[in-house]
């Protein structure tokens, strides 16, 4: 009963006019509103109980943000019970006995933190909870392997580089004037700054601090004529976080008051198809070679007047195994009817993790793409071992090395990946992934050699953030 008074008194600055004009309160609702505060209060509310003194503002705060009475009952009634029910079987108050054994408590913290953040989330979701019946087929494909246990074989062919090259850090003089070479912690303004802005295949781009305003942003835009769509990312991450195509600019407002990152400001390209070249330049030779090609589709599925969105997902034999990446996008048309025979797409965000398809695009590989590659690589200053991500027009125009818009230039830390082709075997992607550290350490070595004073490296900077390689977030709702 005193859970739920404190949950109305939250609900009362709603009803009071004078209560609700309050500036403090309009702050305080607002701020939890546009936080994470309202993802996270399934796990508060319950983490509330057996953490003294946060109850009185966690249940307030629900309160505060319209958080659903119904599933506040049930999770404070069934955490109560939880507690009651733990010190009826031990026959002891649960406080005094974490209180002696402290270690205990917080493994018993963890352990149920994990477990009812899965249980809740899927219980009160009905889509995640039908998502969850396809999720364990991601272990029957690899390209859908949890990133840390995929690339688990890396390290002892790390290991073995270092032993055959004579040095651990190579790899962090691959691109030598780029922080750590581009293998972590990189900026995509680094790369981004030294294009050509005449070259037809530089798309107009801006780099904004984190304090950036609204106002900067149409400044910019408007002095470097950029129009709707546009697209605005961190400076300074991994795998497709924070991408976000902006089409409004509330939804930009919105982007710059969550960023807590420096961010890059880039017209969105007109052209449609997506891909990755892999490029790789011996600093002895003054030609490189194009040493993957990727092909990224956006998937999409069709409407037939009588299924929902959420429904046709789970429908599609590949989009169900990563429904949730998908539910996570479109949560409020999940439940829309699409109309017979209209195209949905899924994602339009060229990332692997966001559910994009990358295909093997090996037969585009020729003599005027590799030299279109190799010329746009020379104007970035000892720039040896990287991926160009593009969009261009067409499959043959490609071939002919024109008609590409740079979207983003990776260093040390990309990777060949077609591997995540679905008729890619395992032994493939494993080799290729072998064949490419065997090229960046032997890269890495030879431009130290040649350049002994160059290189902005920082080892302790990679220990620090080599979880991050494979994980980077934000505190930023990732959407495309």
């Amino acid at each position: 009963i005193g859970d739920l008074l404190l949950y109305g008194l939250g609900r009362l600055t709603h009803l009071s006019p004078r209560l609700k004009n309050i500036s403090y309160l309009k702050r305080a609702v607002d701020f939890l509103s546009q936080s994470q505060a309202v993802k996270k209060m399934d796990f508060a509310v319950v983490i509330s109980r057996v953490l003294p003194g946060t109850r009185l503002p966690t249940y307030v705060g629900a309160g505060l943000i319209k958080y659903s009475f119904l599933r506040f009952f049930i999770l404070t009634f069934g955490s109560v019970a939880a507690w009651v029910l733990g010190s009826l079987l031990i026959g002891e108050s649960l406080q005094s006995v974490f209180l002696g054994h402290p270690f205990l408590a917080l493994l018993l913290f963890f352990v149920v933190l994990l477990i009812f953040k899965k249980a809740v989330f899927y219980w009160f979701n009905k889509w995640e909870r039908r998502a969850a019946r396809y999720k364990w087929r991601q272990w029957l494909h690899f390209e859908f392997w949890p990133a840390w246990f995929f690339y688990l074989p890396i390290v002892p062919t790390y290991i073995y580089h270092s032993l055959r090259t004579g040095s651990f850090i190579h790899p962090f003089y691959a691109n030598p004037l780029i922080f750590n070479g581009g293998l972590v912690g990189e900026s995509k303004w680094d790369f981004l700054k030294h294009l050509d802005p005449n070259h037809e295949s530089t798309l107009p781009h801006f780099y904004f601090q984190k304090t950036a305003t609204l106002q900067d942003l149409k400044n910019e835009m408007e002095r470097l004529k950029i129009n709707m769509p546009f697209v605005l990312k961190p400076d300074v991450g991994q795998r497709g976080f924070g991408v976000r195509i902006i089409k409004t600019l509330p939804e930009a407002e919105d982007y710059l008051k969550k960023a807590d990152f420096d961010i890059i400001l880039q017209q969105k390209s007109s052209f449609y198809k997506e891909a990755g070249l892999f490029y790789i330049r011996p600093p002895q030779s003054n030609k490189g070679f194009v040493f993957s090609v990727t092909l990224k589709e956006f998937p999409f599925v069709i409407g037939d007047g009588k299924l929902t969105l959420g429904q046709l997902i789970l429908n599609d034999p590949r989009a169900r195994i990563i429904a949730q990446v998908y539910f996570d996008r479109h949560r409020e048309q999940l439940e829309s009817i699409l109309p017979k025979d209209h195209s949905f797409v899924l994602s339009e965000c060229g990332n692997h993790c966001q559910g994009a398809v990358f295909l093997n695009g090996h037969f585009l590989i020729s003599e005027k793409l590799t030299q279109a590659v190799d010329a746009i690589s020379k104007t970035l200053p000892h720039f040896y071992f990287g991926r160009l991500d593009i969009r261009y027009k067409s499959d043959e125009d490609l071939k002919e090395g024109k008609n590409f818009h740079i979207i983003e230039i990776n260093g040390a830390g990309s990777e060949a990946t077609h591997i995540w082709d679905k008729n890619t075997t395992l032994y493939e992607a494993y080799s290729t992934l072998f064949k490419q550290w065997t090229y960046l350490f032997d890269v890495g070595r030879a431009v130290r050699k040649l350049h002994p004073d160059l290189g902005q490296v920082r080892v302790s900077y990679f220990f620090k953030d080599f979880g991050k390689m494979t994980s980077r977030k934000h505190n930023l709702s990732v959407s495309s």
